[in-house]
């Protein structure tokens, strides 16, 4: 994937139909495969806070996930004297690409981005006679996204990654940074996840669907696509969603992403710290007077655990409520 792409994906609960229902609609097994992903923050989660995701994953490197556009307040946005730029968009991917997760390692299909339609899925209805037809204003900022949707960026490119990480943390690079490593030593950066993954994909059109289960005791699917540009974000949300309906999920709520369970049942306090920064939806906890209060941060269990097959599943763990919180963490 090139480094600097924007991911638009849907989670959703895979039932025990949910490949059936892809195979019958022309979706192909792209593969299956099972990968550890290792995450990284400065001890006072300054990266996490700004919505910004340091993964290492096995077999593919490492991936800097950041909103296309930095938060408010955030600092992404901040330039450092001295520190590296991020590296110019690939030739066609459009000027808007300021400097993350598809959280696969593989390639995009062929054509990622481009036709939204789903075979078999219902087409949208047409807008109200009167209603006009693109509501899009020339030079306006696209529309957000519905709550159930994420978009990230990703920046797979040691120069961008490291250009990123020293604006939104202030500080600028030192010779020896010109790869991750070393700059995730010298910032201090300290891992605060790592778990396993079991996933079997499929390919349709442009679209991706991932169906994963964690080594945590977890299961999530999701769909996404790529695009290159901002511009490009609504064409896909639209297939994106197209396919969820397709597949069975009305998309009326969320569901958490693998990264936002793992940290609620195995570092809360973490947790709560991103509910308050609101990079997750929810409502967080007072924070504690005592560092026990809320109880410790552990480690998940190495290793596999019984975790539910996705293909023929009668019940899929879910983690809190649907309403509980609608964006999730990569």
């Amino acid at each position: 994937m090139p480094s600097g792409s924007i991911e638009v994906e849907v989670k959703f609960t895979a039932g025990p139909g949910t490949e059936a229902r892809l195979a019958a609609l022309g979706a192909a097994l792209a593969g299956s495969s099972s990968f550890r992903d290792r995450y990284y923050d400065t001890p006072d989660l300054r990266l996490t806070r700004a919505d910004h995701w340091l993964r290492l994953r096995q077999g593919a490197g490492w991936e800097l996930k950041c909103p296309p556009v930095p938060r408010r307040g955030a600092g992404g946005s901040s330039h450092v004297p001295g520190a590296l730029s991020p590296e110019p968009p690939a030739e066609g991917a459009g000027g808007s690409s300021h400097v993350p997760g598809a959280l696969s390692p593989e390639p995009p299909a062929e054509g990622a981005g481009g036709s939204s339609h789903v075979p078999g899925a219902l087409s949208p209805e047409p807008p109200a006679e009167g209603a006009g037809g693109s509501s899009h204003v020339p030079g306006a900022p696209s529309p957000e996204p519905p709550a159930v949707a994420t978009t990230y960026q990703e920046l797979t490119s040691p120069r961008a990654i490291v250009g990123r990480l020293c604006g939104v943390l202030g500080v600028a690079p030192v010779p020896g940074w010109d790869q991750v490593p070393g700059a995730v030593a010298g910032l201090g950066l300290q891992e605060f996840a790592s778990f396993v993954t079991w996933r079997r994909s499929y390919r349709l059109g442009g679209l991706r669907v991932d169906l994963d289960q964690a080594d945590f005791g977890y299961t999530v699917a999701e769909v996404e696509a790529v695009v290159g540009t901002q511009q490009e974000v609504p064409a896909a949300l639209e297939g994106v969603m197209q396919l969820q309906r397709a597949l069975g999920w009305d998309g009326a709520t969320g569901v958490p992403g693998k990264m936002s369970v793992y940290l609620q049942r195995h570092r809360p306090r973490h947790y709560q710290e991103l509910l308050r920064a609101g990079v997750l939806a929810g409502d967080p906890q007072p924070p504690p007077h005592d560092d026990n209060a809320s109880g410790p941060d552990t480690p998940a269990p190495c290793g596999p655990s019984k975790v539910m097959g996705l293909a023929g599943a009668a019940e899929v763990e879910m983690g809190p409520s649907a309403g509980e919180r609608q964006p999730s963490a990569p």
